[in-house]
């Protein structure tokens, strides 16, 4: 870089089949320790560069390999100026035809729409999977606008400290440039309000600034889909998107299935822009999306029931189905006359944890969240509906206390009675007309609330009743508000009603995707064991403490290059029904690092507990080696809830 700091790259290039053939240049920027951990993709750079293209993977400064001090943040400044400086530098070294494309999943995503936003005169085109376009409402650190923690907070804590590769020197430079830095989890926690400090590089209040051509995936089980439509709708530069079944994963094996090869899709994408062929990929619909049959409810679903369609967004002939609650817990089409009441809803903290650590992942049968909701059903339908869109919840409500939440889901009632999530949203009351000037609530006031819930495609089949689902706690992917309370829901009123985007029934185009080919497996990096997460998820009440704790714990070890490598993580939630300001996540992530001469042991633990107005927070690293504490370094602020 400019300033004599060397950023670590792993190339893979393609031979050239004649003198002086060039090349164009696909970049990948992340923290995540390419020469450590093998989910770097590493199959992935064979492909493309198979195909033509020179891949270029770079540790962020201050993470895994390279140089320099660790940035501030996620999407730092120095990230995105560094972002700039490593294009202009990749479009002229030998090989290169001028052209880079900046790619990435999740942080790859979102780096790549923001650098772009920089307009790198180099850069033609970018990929973004599964990223967002608003940093706070959709990012994992206040999903919905509001408080939220998991366990990539203590893991990308824990990264940041892990030392540089491949000699893990523990020198002077290390200590401070990493082991001391400040905790990003901090950094966060004091902005839980919305403001410049999360809008500067979200392209959702700026989308003038992307200006060249995007492909955009994400997954209807993932948190950051909303993004894709809004893009589709509000960007004039060129987009091509997809939005299959699965979670936060690559469409290739993504879970649930059915999967696609969309490296060919990309390969398509960055021929047309990089090469200047004319692959097609321009002619293609602009959003090719999984319209999901529905389903019952099942957390270890594989494969979803549905089918692909390829269209314009919005999708042509949308219309809108509008359904009212009412007094006997009804899903009306029509507003009944003269039947206006209002239902009561004892707030219940520890209530919903079905529903997830986010809106996305499969998720098992609802009714256990329902018991603690305000549940309104639908006669059982005589007819299918198919939705593709933003199902929108209008509700009119108040509440006995200055701060609370409404959590709108859209579920189908299987003719069993189980109940399978569609989609949902929750709505910090605070921001109810303003997410840049929250405001408290008056008790007892009656407030008109808006609800856009979160992009879905279902189909609703006949003989299943559609359900909508209100409550005012979503635990533990919410921090739970600190006061107990009653709200209140006025129903047979026009101000409270759901509104579904139906697609009408017509004969569309399919995409042509191809079904996934093997993945280039690296023959470096050996798994030796390892969980998944529903192996180690732990739900638990405490009826004479009245209080409710989910625990997960996760292990993962292999080897890599001759280097042994095992990883321990451990997350625990609490809150109390009867004081919920009482409420407490504590994670803590253990990497033992085996080499040559030494082993290596980091820990590092958060501990957040909170009390009525404040949140308190404890971050603590500790380093071994070969057995013997040689640092430890130790945080403990109290950060006051701002709305939370």
């Amino acid at each position: 870089m400019r300033d004599g700091v060397r950023l670590s790259v792993t190339f893979v290039k393609p031979a050239p089949r004649s003198p002086g053939e060039t090349f164009p240049v696909l970049l990948d920027l992340l923290p995540y320790r390419k020469d450590e951990f093998p989910e770097r993709h590493p199959s992935y750079f064979a492909y493309f560069a198979r195909r033509g293209y020179i891949m270029a993977t770079v540790d962020i400064r201050g993470t895994g390999s390279s140089e320099g001090a660790l940035p501030p943040r996620e999407y730092s400044e120095q990230e995105l100026n560094d972002a700039v400086e490593i294009i202009d530098q990749l479009s002229r070294m030998p090989g290169s035809n001028g052209r880079v494309g900046m790619w990435g999943k999740s942080w790859g995503g979102f780096n790549a729409i923001q650098v772009a936003m920089r307009e790198p005169p180099a850069l033609k085109a970018i990929l973004a999977v599964e990223a967002t376009d608003d940093l706070f409402y959709d990012d994992i650190h206040n999903i919905d606008g509001t408080f939220h923690v998991d366990q990539f907070d203590t893991w990308m804590d824990h990264l940041n400290i892990l030392p540089q590769t491949p000699g893990y020197e523990l020198d002077e430079d290390y200590f401070k440039n990493r082991f001391e830095s400040y905790p990003w989890f901090l950094t966060y926690t004091k902005q839980q309000r919305d403001g410049e400090f999360w809008r500067r590089n979200s392209l959702r209040f700026q989308y003038d600034k992307l200006k060249i051509p995007a492909y955009l995936i994400g997954g209807l089980l993932d948190g950051y889909r909303d993004s894709v439509p809004r893009m589709l709708e509000n960007v004039k530069a060129p987009i091509r998107a997809a939005i299959g079944p699965y979670e936060h994963h690559w469409p290739d094996n993504g879970v649930p299935g059915p999967n696609y090869e969309w490296r060919h899709e990309a390969v398509r994408w960055w021929d047309y822009w990089l090469k200047d062929r004319d692959t097609g990929i321009m002619d293609d619909a602009p959003l090719a999306v999984f319209v999901r049959e529905g389903h019952g409810p099942d957390l270890d679903l594989e494969t979803t029931p549905g089918h692909w369609i390829a269209d314009e967004w919005p999708i042509p002939g949308t219309t809108w189905a509008t359904f009212y609650p009412t007094v006997d817990h009804q899903l009306h089409e029509r507003l009944e006359k003269d039947r206006a009441s209002i239902e009561s809803l004892r707030y219940i903290p520890s209530n919903g944890h079905a529903t997830g650590l986010w809106w996305g992942e499969t998720t098992g049968d609802l009714r256990p969240d329902d018991a603690g909701s305000l549940v309104f059903d639908s006669p059982a339908l005589e007819e299918n509906i198919e939705i593709v869109g933003f199902p929108r919840v209008l509700l009119k409500v108040s509440a006995d206390a200055p701060l609370a939440h409404w959590v709108a889901r859209l579920e189908d009632v299987q003719p069993d009675g189980s109940v399978s999530l569609v989609t949902g949203r929750l709505l910090n009351g605070s921001q109810r007309d303003s997410r840049l000037e929250p405001e408290l609530l008056a008790p007892g006031e009656v407030y008109d609330l808006e609800l856009d819930l979160h992009f879905t495609t279902w189909t609703f089949k006949s003989g299943h009743r559609i359900r909508l689902s209100v409550s005012n706690s979503l635990f533990p992917m919410i921090w739970p508000t600190p006061h107990p309370m009653t709200t209140e829901l006025h129903v047979g009123v026009e101000d409270t009603r759901m509104e579904l985007p139906v697609i009408p029934p017509a004969d569309r185009r399919v995409p042509a995707f191809l079904p996934p080919e093997p993945r280039e497996e690296p023959t470096e990096v050996h798994y030796l064991d390892g969980t998944s997460w529903l192996d180690n998820y732990e739900y638990k009440r405490d009826l004479w403490r009245t209080t409710t704790s989910l625990q997960w714990r996760n292990f993962s070890e292999w080897v890599n290059h001759g280097r042994h490598y095992r990883t321990e993580e451990w997350n625990y939630y609490e809150t109390n029904d009867k004081r919920p300001a009482e409420s407490r996540f504590y994670g803590e992530v253990k990497s033992t690092i085996g080499l040559k001469d030494r082993k290596l042991e980091l820990r590092s633990t958060i501990d957040v507990r909170s009390d009525e107005k404040n949140f308190h927070v404890k971050i603590i690293r500790h380093l071994f080696e070969d057995d013997d504490l040689l640092r430890q370094r130790e945080w403990s602020e109290t950060i006051p809830r701002m709305f939370n």
